[in-house]
């Protein structure tokens, strides 16, 4: 506590040059460790920054599938809470896939031929589906 008390007492004694001279100095000495703590301040940013021109975006992937054949009206009773009302077969009136639509699509295009567009997906029960998003129908039809 007395050394604090002398410091004091000495920084109150100066007075004209002496205290100019004390100012000037202790403004350059505090400049210096602003500017060094303002420069380890940035190198340590840096250092975990990650530059956004080499991070490159994931692929997109593309999962949209197209199938071709005669939507068939199915029983939704056997997918029970799945509400999977279709099937796609072929022209020998085997099962493609199964198709489900969150609209109508599907029932107006039931008994034609048409090529169906969507994502792969998969009932409570694991069987593989078809979410359609675009119903093709065909000309022939």
């Amino acid at each position: 506590m007395q050394l604090l008390k002398d410091i004091y007492n000495n920084a109150e004694a100066l007075k004209g040059r002496r205290l100019i001279t004390a100012t000037v100095a202790l403004s350059i000495v505090f400049l210096g460790i602003g500017i060094f703590i303002g420069y380890l301040n940035n190198l340590i940013l840096k250092k975990g920054e990650i530059s956004m021109d080499t991070v490159l975006p994931p692929p997109v992937a593309d999962t949209t599938i197209v199938l071709e054949g005669r939507v068939v009206y199915t029983n939704p009773e056997y997918y029970p809470g799945d509400e999977i009302s279709f099937v796609l077969t072929d022209a020998s009136g085997k099962e493609v896939s199964l198709l489900r639509a969150d609209d109508d699509k599907l029932a107006l295009a039931e008994g034609l031929n048409v090529k169906v567009r969507g994502d792969e997906m998969r009932t409570k029960s694991g069987t593989k589906y078809l979410m359609v998003r675009e119903v093709i129908i065909n000309a022939a039809n």
